[in-house]
């Protein structure tokens, strides 16, 4: 009993430990999974954040180029003097456009002064063509082969310009234009307000926010780097990029939630949803740069494009985070799940089993081996004998004159004693022998390696036990008769050990029992 007793307590402690362990290991994956999914989308992001830049400082680098070119081409050719003769040069651009230039008479202006000035019905500022103009339009001019590249060879793209502050512009690629484009709205347009000096006294750079392209070309922003001769502004060097690349760049690399680009105002410059200009304002939470952190229901990692101008966001809803890991564990979750069920049915089937096979073995009355479990303890022993040649003996035990105690006391009382007997008989024996119940009021019991004086020693010990310590109700002592045999092998001769046991023991019940 006390072993199956502590097989319970066994079994309870497996079960408990795999309803313990089952949820940690959950908890720990996610952990884990969480963990490494806050990883790969940091690189993912840092990988979008550094192609960006990269995107952000080519397109820099080349405005900032334009605008160097025209100031070392004003400076190149500051002492020589423009004369006439010099605007034949501009009859093939028909791409440069001179604002609110007057045409004059013969007398004052040379004839391609109409061809130059050839934007009509638009505003005239009186404007005079200077010397410094043309240098200036000289200098913008020499921007025909970067134009060309840039437009040609880049197809993110959209326009490259120069808009001078003296009211004309140069812009590729060329073709045909509204005429109404090119006015002095222009001057009112976010590549001119923000890079003019009275906004941009720091001569920095400006990208500015997005904007609707005034020809339909849709969404985008500019790149302008203003253009100064000996500290004298002079326009703005522009180029303008189209959001097909960026969103691509945005697109880069394969993790949940959304990359956005946005300007210093927290306004978005790019995304791959599409935009609405009138919803442009993103609200932007205080938090560390390039690291990963939760505010208001949203995981958020930020990256610097070009300092104090442009960032790069990555949000992704806290919600959409967790069901994704959820998502990707489930499988092994439910395997997980599936080996701690499977794990715990087999204990309870271990357990229904052993039950089942402790109920079959065991006699319920007296609680020891019974006939079928008695064959079942001998089993290993009797295999030792029968490969070494050891001896073991069999007795065969029967309560004294049991049937009268039935009729005199009743069977709650026969009952007693058999549970009695069986006890003492129990506590006398040997951890290496065995006892059962062989049918009514027999017992046999199974000595393993005993020789015959240690065999008849242990039967005598057996009867005087039972005779000091079990009596009947009217005080009577419990008496028992005893066959022994000695056997030797396996089954075989277990059976026939039996017999001659069987055949000791009526010997014992004839000679006067008790003995």
């Amino acid at each position: 009993m006390n072993v199956h007793q502590s097989e319970k307590r066994i079994q309870r402690k497996t079960i408990l430990m795999v309803l313990t362990i089952t949820p940690v290991l959950i908890i720990g994956t996610f952990i884990y999974e969480a963990k490494k999914k806050q990883e790969e989308i940091h690189r993912v992001v840092w990988m979008r954040a550094k192609v960006t830049q990269d995107y952000i400082r080519r397109v820099s680098n080349q405005t900032r180029a334009l605008g160097l070119s025209i100031s070392n081409a004003m400076i190149y050719d500051s002492d020589e003097i423009s004369s006439a003769s010099s605007l034949r040069k501009f009859r093939n651009f028909p791409s440069l456009k001179l604002f609110g230039i007057e045409n004059r008479d013969a007398k004052n202006s040379p004839a391609p002064v109409a061809e130059f000035s050839q934007t009509a019905r638009v505003p005239q500022y009186s404007k005079q063509i200077t010397p410094f103009l043309l240098k200036e339009a000289e200098a913008a001019l020499s921007l025909r082969g970067q134009f060309d590249t840039l437009v040609e060879k880049q197809s993110e793209i959209i326009w490259a310009y120069y808009l001078s502050a003296q009211g004309f512009m140069y812009y590729a690629p060329k073709g045909t234009v509204y005429k109404d484009v090119f006015n002095d709205g222009l001057y009112q347009r976010p590549f001119w307000v923000q890079a003019n000096p009275e906004a941009n006294p720091d001569r920095r750079q400006v990208i500015t926010g997005l904007y609707n392209d005034i020809i339909d070309q849709g969404l985008m922003i500019t790149v302008s780097e203003p253009v100064y001769f000996r500290d004298r502004f002079l326009g703005v060097a522009s180029i303008d990029i189209g959001l097909d690349a960026m969103r691509r760049i945005l697109e880069v690399g394969d993790c949940i939630g959304e990359s956005i680009l946005i300007d210093e105002n927290n306004r978005i410059i790019a995304k791959v949803a599409p935009i609405d200009l009138n919803e442009s304002l993103i609200e932007v939470p205080n938090g560390p740069s390039e690291k990963f952190f939760l505010q208001s229901g949203n995981y958020w990692v930020f990256f610097d494009i070009k300092e104090g101008d442009v960032r790069l966001i990555h949000r992704i809803s806290a919600i959409w985070f967790l069901l994704s890991i959820v998502t990707g564990l489930l499988p092994f979750w439910g395997l997980v799940c599936a080996l701690g069920i499977v794990l715990i049915l087999y204990i309870k089937l271990k357990s229904s089993m052993e039950q089942v096979s402790q109920l079959i073995h065991t006699d319920p009355l007296t609680g020891i081996a019974n006939r079928r479990g008695f064959l079942k303890l001998t089993q290993k022993a009797l295999a030792i004998s029968n490969r070494h040649g050891q001896k073991w003996t069999i007795l065969m035990i029967d309560i004294d004159h049991f049937k009268q105690v039935n009729d005199q006391f009743g069977h709650d009382t026969g009952d007693r004693i058999l549970v009695k007997v069986a006890q003492v008989l129990g506590t006398c024996i040997r951890q290496s022998d065995a006892l059962c119940r062989w049918g009514g009021e027999e017992f046999a019991v199974f000595l393993f390696g005993a020789n015959p004086e240690d065999s008849v020693n242990i039967a005598e010990h057996l009867r005087k036990e039972v005779e000091n310590k079990v009596f009947l109700q009217d005080g009577k002592a419990v008496t028992l008769s005893i066959g022994i045999s000695e056997g030797r092998g396996g089954r075989s001769g277990l059976e026939e050990a039996f017999t001659h046991a069987d055949q000791a023991l009526y010997q014992a019940k004839t000679s006067g029992r008790n003995r």
